[in-house]
């Protein structure tokens, strides 16, 4: 049998599904896996796209439905817009007694991925795609010549290795682990599935809980630096990297953005609720980053971003769903979309970098603010990397802090 390889995963970077996770389960058959997830036996039925897409929806794209179908002597289970299967937990309950499953999430908005292998109740190799390098579980090397094999280099010459499309060898990983190879096609339904109403209790809290922050993997110096400076030092470098980014991207006078940091340098950093000003500019750069609408009288996504599109003519697209009866719109506001262009997104991805370090930075810790506002600056796909200022900004924060 020939090994599969990140070309059998060709399609996946041409897929229209931008967050999605993937699950193969050893030796449970379909209703178990979906009862392990914690979907109840009385919610298990059928489910087609309509209904699917309907929970999309519902779920302003963090859905809580999985879709199981069987290949071979696994059952893959398949989450829309969920990660329920990352979570070790829920990994542990899918492999007690002797199991073993594989899970893959793909998450495109966040550009964080996910690879877990566990067996018997335990995680025993895991690591983000894009830094492979950085791996923790039982058994963290055991599939190191694979992932040499397939470009998921596990001890790479450069420092701050960050690999970008790396989601295809991800799954390449897991197809070699199970003997399966995953397309789209195995989704075609209406397929067995069902809700999660009852998701597997989650572990108290133990540890560094920025333990895995993936700045401690590309920037040690600059994590360590952060972590010797008091909460107030803290917060007020988390403030003045989001303004400065702010100064870079040209929005500085944005009024929403300056009453956020205003409000960041008062003392007062409750989260950026959805409804929040803060939190529909956000939303409205990421409309003119991807194409996807905003309801302007609500301020909400007209329907999820990951709901399967309808191409048109031009490269333009409509991304609400077709009555098959009828060839209609299923919304009465549906119109087609511009798909923005890389120079287009170019312009705006600098404002959206600002506007979401100015939400880091009104993180309710000091510690986690300053870690995820300074992370643009090591990012190597980020706009706002500066290697430079970080070294800069951990040398300013290990003097003071002496």
């Amino acid at each position: 049998m020939r090994k599969i390889m990140p070309a059998d995963y060709a399609w996946e970077d041409d897929w229209q599904e931008e967050i999605y996770t993937v699950t193969f389960v050893r030796d449970l058959d379909e209703r178990e896996t979906l009862r392990r997830f914690g979907v109840a036996d009385d919610n298990i039925h059928p489910v087609d796209d309509e209904e699917l897409t309907e929970r999309v929806e519902e779920t302003d794209g963090c859905c809580d439905m999985v879709l199981v179908t069987r290949a071979g002597d696994w059952t893959i289970a398949f989450e829309y817009d969920g990660w329920e299967g990352t979570r070790p937990e829920t990994l542990r309950e899918l492999t007690r007694d002797g199991g073993e499953a594989v899970s893959v999430m793909r998450h495109n908005y966040a550009a964080s991925h996910d690879f877990e292998h566990a067996v018997d109740g335990r995680i025993r190799t895991a690591f983000r795609p894009q830094t492979p390098q950085e791996r923790w579980g039982s058994h963290p090397d055991a599939l190191n010549e694979d992932m040499r094999e397939l470009g998921l280099e596990p001890e790479p010459d450069e420092e701050f290795q960050y690999l970008s499309g790396s989601v295809p060898a991800a799954l390449a990983l897991a197809g070699r682990i199970c003997g399966v190879l995953f397309t789209p096609a195995l989704l075609d339904g209406p397929l067995l599935g069902g809700v999660i109403t009852d998701p597997v209790p989650g572990d108290p809290p133990e540890g560094d809980p920025l333990a895995r922050h993936a700045l401690r993997a590309v920037d040690r110096k600059l994590a360590e630096a952060i972590d010797g400076a008091s909460p107030d030092l803290q917060r007020r470098a988390a403030i003045a990297e989001a303004r400065r980014q702010c100064g870079l991207a040209g929005v500085a006078g944005h009024p929403v953005l300056a009453e956020a940091l205003a409000r960041a340098e008062r003392g007062e950093t409750p989260p950026a609720g959805y409804d929040s000003p803060l939190a529909e500019l956000i939303r409205g750069y990421e409309s003119e980053l991807t194409g996807h609408p905003i309801n302007s009288a609500t301020g909400e996504w007209t329907t999820s971003p990951s709901a399967d599109p309808h191409r048109s003519p031009g490269d333009r697209r409509n991304i609400f769903s077709i009555d098959t009866a009828t060839g209609m719109p299923t919304c009465p506001s549906c119109r087609w979309h511009h798909r923005p262009g890389e120079e287009e997104r170019e312009a705006v991805r600098p404002r959206w970098q600002a506007a979401v370090a100015v939400r880091h930075a009104l993180s309710p810790d000091a510690r986690r603010a300053a870690y995820s506002t300074h992370f643009a600056l090591v990012h190597s796909d980020q706009v706002m990397a500066d290697r430079d200022h970080a070294a800069a900004v951990a040398a300013m924060l290990s003097t003071a802090s002496a």
